[in-house]
């Protein structure tokens, strides 16, 4: 049998079934045994965001306004869409499994995707086993991929794409640009970071092969024409639903809105807002408390190998990798989105798994320093030394226990099933409910409908706009419970229609911390 290692077209590489079945069992392993490792320990479903993920997906078919209704303004639909048929079972609901097991499939197949990479890129099984190594040693990435967080699939698309231009570079197949387009179009769906990743691999389409323009044009166009329809798709969604093509941008629960509401009632800035080499430097401290040091620095030898020892121009697609590089910063500087670094001001955690997005590069490019005119026996040294390197680097995170992890610390200190608003009602509901329809305002409660076991169409919000707009004209004719916070949807409506309400008497109150108080009303009999 032919040894891959002399393989000398990236096209024809081949990996032998032995290799294959190493790879993915101990991919399967290590993606399986996080899993039960933290869900068995209450932590995959922590975050706000993955509550609310699993929330949309349900809502699709458990609501008072099911289907193309539930799909909102904001966050883009695809991991909800996916985890949809699984969130209907309660028990993948309630626990966030149903959101979990998409990451867990996303982490995996990134997973093997990224070793053929590797070992296309650099015709060596070595290289494949390297960035192997730094991705399933990769403690945050391991319990990202246990969360229903959109973070896993995302890179998984990045993946899918890079590998497929890869291919496309060096096979000029229009059937393996279409299927990478397609890719592409997927990831526009699921976060806004495959949208800022378009124009990059655009004109990589342009540009990686040496053919006519009018053949290079209409490749790119074709690229651009599939992978494109994502975003119209989003902006033409937001113009029906909502009447606003920005919906996303700048609607009432955008990223810019919120941070507006914030400097209104504050005062407080973000550190990084209206700083470019500011948020850089948040973003790499960032990257250092999700990866590690020795990860990042072998990356960045990888880089400089990538330069100097290695035919680059084959292997330029990796660089799409580094795409996150560019949009984080400027997202934290001019898209008011917030980053939090511990060991910088404000000295706490929020949205550090902004870093992960990093990982196909961080786990990539050291896998260059594995040059393929090594001889074997000096391929495999390196395979063992930056094995051993990742290795240490993981049992170095994990040495204080999986709470300590910087992704789990986050999720910790960040949850909103611990508020005192959402813990109060949760007690009181636990107690008192009683089948009737509840009144909220959305994205106010994210653990009470799971954790008392509350369906969702028997809840009223905003969300549900055909119903919403009938409450002003009495709202005992739809509801028999009503949650309010101060300053939330459900008290400006009250404060608008008070007589909407006067069939609704107050059966608990309670002050919460910054002036906020939390009342709930039953319908009066």
């Amino acid at each position: 049998m032919s040894d891959p290692d002399a393989a000398a077209d990236p096209l024809i590489f081949s990996i032998s079934r032995r290799t294959k079945a190493i790879v993915w069992a101990a991919i399967v392993a290590a993606d399986l045994a996080s899993l039960v490792f933290f869900e068995s320990r209450g932590l995959s479903n922590l975050y706000g965001d993955g509550l609310a993920h699993v929330e949309r997906a349900r809502r699709i078919f458990d609501s008072l306004t099911p289907g193309y209704a539930e799909i909102g303004s904001v966050w883009l639909p695809l991991f909800h869409l996916l985890a949809s048929p699984l969130a209907i079972n309660n028990t993948m609901w309630r626990t966030g499994l149903a959101g979990s097991l998409i990451s867990t499939a996303a982490f995996a197949l990134a997973a093997g995707f990224l070793f053929r990479i590797s070992c296309e890129m650099n015709q060596t099984r070595a290289a494949g086993m390297v960035t192997l190594a730094a991705f399933l040693f990769s403690l945050n990435l391991l319990y990202a991929a246990t969360t229903p967080l959109t973070e896993p699939l995302t890179i998984f698309w990045a993946v899918l794409v890079v590998y497929g231009l890869f291919r496309f570079q060096h096979s000029g197949s229009s059937r393996t640009l279409g299927w990478t387009a397609l890719a592409a179009f997927f990831g526009t769906l699921t976060r806004y970071d495959g949208w800022y990743l378009l124009p990059f691999a655009a004109l990589f389409v342009l540009l990686c092969r040496r053919r006519a323009w009018v053949e290079r044009i209409g490749q790119t166009l074709l690229f651009c024409l599939i992978a494109g329809v994502g975003p119209l798709l989003w902006l033409a969604h937001d113009a029906y639903r909502f009447h606003n093509p920005w919906q996303f941008y700048d609607g009432p629960y955008s990223a810019k809105a919120i941070y507006a509401h914030q400097l209104a009632s504050t005062g407080f800035r973000y550190p990084t807002a209206g700083s470019l080499w500011l948020s850089a430097h948040y973003y790499l401290e960032d990257l250092k408390l999700v990866f590690g040091a020795w990860p990042l620095e072998l990356a960045a030898l990888g880089f400089i190998a990538w330069i100097l020892l290695q035919p680059s121009r084959r292997r330029a697609v990796a660089l799409l990798f580094l795409v996150p590089l560019l949009f984080y910063p400027q997202s934290f500087a001019y898209g008011s989105i917030p980053l939090y670094i511990p060991t910088l001001f404000p000295h706490t955690y929020y949205n550090l798994r902004y870093g992960l997005e990093m990982a196909p590069a961080v786990s990539l490019f050291p896998a260059f320093l594995v040059s393929p005119v090594l001889s074997p026996s000096r391929r495999r040294l390196i395979l063992l030394a930056l094995g051993a390197i990742f290795a240490a680097q993981s049992i170095g995170m994990g040495r204080a226990g999986a709470r300590q992890l910087p992704l789990v610390r986050e999720g910790i200190l960040n949850t909103p099933c611990k508020s005192l608003a959402e813990q109060g009602a949760i007690h009181f509901f636990e107690k008192h409910y009683d089948e009737r329809i509840v009144l909220v305002a959305s994205g106010e409660w994210p653990c009470l409908m799971t954790q008392v076991g509350i369906p969702y169409h028997k809840t009223l919000s905003q969300a549900n706009r055909k119903y919403w707009r009938q409450l002003r004209f009495g709202a005992s004719r739809w509801v028999g419970w009503i949650i309010r916070k101060r300053g939330d949807a459900v008290d400006m409506l009250m404060r608008s229609f008070p007589d909407a309400f006067r069939d609704f008497e107050i059966v608990k109150q309670e002050q919460l911390p910054h002036g906020m108080d939390l009342k709930i009303y039953q319908r009066k009999p």
